[in-house]
């Protein structure tokens, strides 16, 4: 290791991905877990969430700063994912052996840290390699003891990590969206309208309140999970994405690309024209087909960032206010998703490296929620 490189924080197997070809994935063998030491705990992943999200953070590991979270050989990134995980030995008061959190972990067996500003609530991990990156993905939560909890604790944890941090940048659009009067917009399109993130925020604009005008809202989805799109009820129509000529383009529209391929943004932009208010790019599920950059007719795509929406949330309810405004929209969601999906366990990294190629080359239906026991 060179002096500038970051200290090695994730022992066991892990799964990595290939930076050159982000649908090559490998179960590697990092190295038994050492000693906490002082000010450092040492937790083993028992289950998190693996969803098209995985494969974004992959497709913008290098853009976005994803793959300095957990340092990995050169040629490789450690895939993030959002589950639970269980402490095995620590030094640092406050956390015990046994003490379970809910945060941004490695896919993999064990995860070292640095372990601040430790609470009844949490701990914040501000490792040296993970300066600069968003909080969001340095906070982890308490959560029940194994023994503490509830019978049904399993399905609620799991619906948890499939949807909660997801949940929340979909609510944090629809939210930004109604502040600026969905600008202007009649109808607004959603691509990868099955994911998880679009259903979020499509759920989150039908719960405005009674009498707050809403635009309609169009699902743009493959064929594969049109149905099941459909089924959802989120959207007043949903169209395949060879089905776009069939959108009205003579109305005020607004663009919300979870998809991020760059031929279907185009298409989108030209079939409105004059009459795309707005255009967001947020994912990329069509990371194949993405390229950064390229020539596209107006308006100009605007990245969704989440923290200055966050920041917009504070300043309109302050602190304690939006997260009660957070926590009341994603229990109501929470109990809204149940239903319609069906959770599936992927025992083992060697299954789920073969889930993740899966992900990466659209192969899991939208009605699936694939949680990883590694």
């Amino acid at each position: 290791m060179s002096a500038s490189s970051p200290p090695a924080t994730v022992f066991g197997s892990r799964l990595l991905v290939s930076r050159a070809d982000i649908a090559s994935a490998k179960v590697d063998a990092a190295g038994e877990a050492p000693d906490p030491g002082e000010g450092r705990a040492l937790f083993r992943v028992e289950s998190a969430a693996l969803t098209a999200n995985n494969v974004t953070y992959a497709a913008m590991g290098e853009a976005m700063g994803y793959w300095r979270f957990f340092p990995a050989p050169e040629g490789y990134g450690t895939l993030p994912v959002w589950g639970f995980a269980e402490c095995t030995a620590s030094d640092v008061d406050g956390i015990e052996t046994g003490d379970r959190f809910y945060g941004y972990w490695p896919l993999a067996e064990f995860l070292l840290v640095e372990a601040d500003k430790v609470t009844a609530n949490g701990f914040f991990d501000p490792s040296e390699h993970r300066q600069g990156l968003a909080d969001a993905y340095n906070q982890y939560s308490r959560r029940e003891r194994a023994a503490d909890r509830a019978e049904d604790a399993a399905e609620a944890e799991a619906i948890e990590a499939l949807f909660r941090p997801l949940f929340t940048t979909g609510w944090l659009i629809a939210r930004a969206m109604h502040r600026a009067a969905d600008y202007g917009a009649e109808q607004v399109v959603l691509s990868s309208a099955s994911s998880k993130t679009a259903q979020s925020a499509a759920w989150t604009f039908g719960a405005r309140g009674e009498g707050e005008d809403r635009p309609d809202l169009i699902g743009l989805t493959s064929p594969a999970n049109a149905d099941f799109t459909r089924a959802t009820g989120l959207y007043d129509s949903v169209c395949t994405y060879d089905g776009l000529a069939e959108i009205a383009g003579d109305r005020p529209t607004v663009y919300i690309d979870f998809a991020g391929g760059t031929e279907l943004r185009r298409q989108v932009h030209e079939r409105f024209g004059p009459r795309l208010n707005r255009s967001i790019a947020v994912g990329a599920t069509q990371w194949d087909e993405m390229r950064l950059g390229a020539e596209m007719p107006p308006p100009e795509p605007k990245m969704f960032f989440a923290p200055d929406a966050i920041d917009d949330e504070i300043r309109t309810f302050g602190r304690s206010g939006y997260a009660k405004e957070l926590e009341d929209g994603w229990s109501a969601f929470a109990d809204w998703v149940r239903p319609h999906i069906s959770v599936r366990t992927v025992e083992g990294l060697d299954a789920a490296a073969e889930a993740y190629r899966d992900l990466a080359a659209g192969r899991v239906e939208g009605s699936s929620g694939l949680i990883v026991r590694p």
